[in-house]
């Protein structure tokens, strides 16, 4: 692109997809949205009271970071850094695909994060009667929890479970969001698919 040419609009640029697509990528992204399709769909409809296992594996090393990377700043934001952290992260990488023209991948990626949120939200619903087991031992009620610290601190400890279903919600609608995203730039490949 020359520096007289004008820049694509950011619509045209968030649904860029590559010439020749080879038919085994297009099948395996397809196979992908749909296992994080099935994924989130069932970590958006689990109950708030149970946290995702195998999701908040992918996301609890990010959280612990988050927590140091962010210590600097003071307690709260060391605090709030763990979620930080693990929300970032996923943030960071969608940024990265789509800088790179993999917005395939950048889908994916923004997906994780809105996962990522609703993860937090049932630590942040437990705030109000902390029984979840921490990763230090113990529940919020016996050691310290971020989010009974945070919504204490702020006066919000007796609405952390209307909170908890914002960030629910707010998480649900990324992770929508990411799908249709991810499904239209299938259909857009589709039509670029390489002769094979």
């Amino acid at each position: 692109m020359t520096p007289d040419e004008p820049q694509p609009r950011w619509q045209e640029r968030l649904l860029d997809v590559p010439y020749d697509v080879p038919r085994a990528a297009w099948y395996g992204r397809l196979a992908a949205l749909i296992a994080m399709a099935a994924w989130g769909l069932g970590v958006w409809t689990a109950r708030m009271t149970d946290p995702p296992p195998l999701l908040h594996l992918t996301v609890i090393l990010f959280h612990e970071a988050g927590h140091v990377l962010f210590a600097p700043f003071g307690e709260v934001l060391r605090v709030a850094g763990g979620t930080l952290g693990q929300l970032l992260i996923p943030l960071a990488c969608a940024v990265a695909m789509h800088r790179r023209g993999d917005n395939f991948g950048a889908a994916i990626c923004a997906m994780w994060a809105g996962m990522s949120l609703m993860d937090a939200s049932v630590y942040a619903y437990d705030a109000y009667d902390p029984v979840l087991p921490l990763i230090g031992g113990g529940t919020g009620a016996d050691a310290f929890h971020d989010f009974v610290f945070l919504f204490d601190r702020y006066g919000q400890l007796s609405h952390a479970r209307g909170w908890a279903r914002a960030m629910n919600a707010l998480g649900a609608l990324a992770l929508l969001a990411s799908m249709a995203w991810a499904a239209v730039l299938l259909y857009l490949q589709r039509e670029q698919l390489a002769e094979a």
